[in-house]
């Protein structure tokens, strides 16, 4: 059965920005961007999921919370309609395969973010979202990419506690830093892409990831980085590296440590010609994550090894850093 997102296909319809979620007669499409959803069955099918999983993303938030996801929804929904263009105007010209194909990867990873929301630790968290298209005036009718692209999201916890008020409040100062950074890069010029996500939460710390993707139109191919924020919920500010580590002497023995771990992981793929080039990125909290055997390393593409082998992470072993461990570090961090 196609889909009948009411949400969506009402908004490409009649272009409201606040349509009534109903059962939508295909037969009624006027655009090329409903006639799209109404005649692909693979759109049709990304448009079901995201309808079913929107619903589920509203459940069990408050007022505010629902309204600003809602928000967040209709905001996609005007960018969905440009993405997919050569211009960042609605389309008129029915979509050919690569239109369609550009749809439901938008679809698709909309319905990824929308099912980011959950309850993690005893925090209900949803994210905030915000998205741009814009014509990219340097591109020509060879040109592969047309339409610069814009995706920024980030976490909040639905809540009015004090932990939830300085995460919050955290989220609110990241997002609007990188909202800014997106400002003074190129319009058009390039696809953005910042993810920050909850991967943990428990009564110590949340952590969030930030996967920040870029494409410069004309590139051989996109480029991105992992790194973290860690919240402790104790003193509701981030970890530093004193969280961590007691002395003078843990940096070069992280160092070290870190180093013979990668020839150890990498073998003939690390590509290190100067060893030293680490060293200030082992010792970033930013690079950080923590597990149960070990502090886990954060390096980017092309760091330490070539593009294909991807974003690499090692882990040091807890036994093998704990002489320089500030008294109570695993605790501190839910460990």
């Amino acid at each position: 059965m196609l889909a009948r997102f009411g949400l969506l296909l009402a908004f490409a319809l009649l272009f409201i920005p606040h349509a009534q979620a109903a059962s939508f007669d295909c037969g009624k499409a006027r655009t090329a961007f409903a006639k799209a959803i109404c005649s692909d069955p693979d759109l049709s099918k990304s448009d079901d999921t995201l309808a079913k999983t929107f619903a589920d993303a509203l459940v069990g938030l408050s007022k505010p919370a629902e309204t600003t996801v809602r928000a967040g929804q209709d905001e996609w929904q005007a960018y969905v309609t440009l993405a997919c263009t050569e211009d960042a105007k609605p389309r008129k010209r029915p979509y050919d395969a690569d239109g369609i194909a550009c749809l439901k990867s938008e679809f698709d990873n909309r319905a990824t973010a929308l099912g980011n929301g959950k309850t993690i630790g005893g925090y209900l968290f949803y994210s905030v979202d915000h998205f741009a298209a814009t014509r990219d005036s340097e591109a020509d009718a060879s040109s592969a990419s047309k339409v610069g692209t814009t995706a920024l999201s980030a976490p909040r916890i639905d809540g009015e506690g004090d932990v939830a008020k300085a995460f919050n409040a955290l989220m609110d100062k990241t997002q609007a830093a990188l909202a800014g950074n997106k400002d003074e890069a190129g319009a058009g010029s390039e696809d953005t892409d910042n993810a920050l996500l909850v991967t943990t939460a428990n009564r110590e710390r949340i952590t969030v990831s930030e996967t920040d993707y870029t494409y410069g139109h004309g590139a051989a191919h996109g480029n991105y980085g992992i790194t973290y924020l860690h919240f402790l919920t104790g003193p509701k500010r981030l970890l530093t590296a004193s969280d961590i580590f007691a002395g003078d002497g843990w940096q070069k023995k992280l160092q070290d440590l870190a180093l013979a771990q990668l020839k150890q992981d990498q073998g003939e793929d690390l590509m290190l010609d100067d060893p030293t080039s680490i060293d200030a990125l082992v010792i970033d909290p930013a690079r950080w994550d923590f597990s149960a055997n070990g502090l886990i390393l954060q390096f980017q593409p092309y760091e330490v090894a070539a593009y294909a082998v991807g974003a690499v992470t090692i882990t040091v072993p807890w036994l093998t850093l704990a002489g320089d461990l500030a008294p109570g570090a695993k605790a501190a961090v839910g460990l």
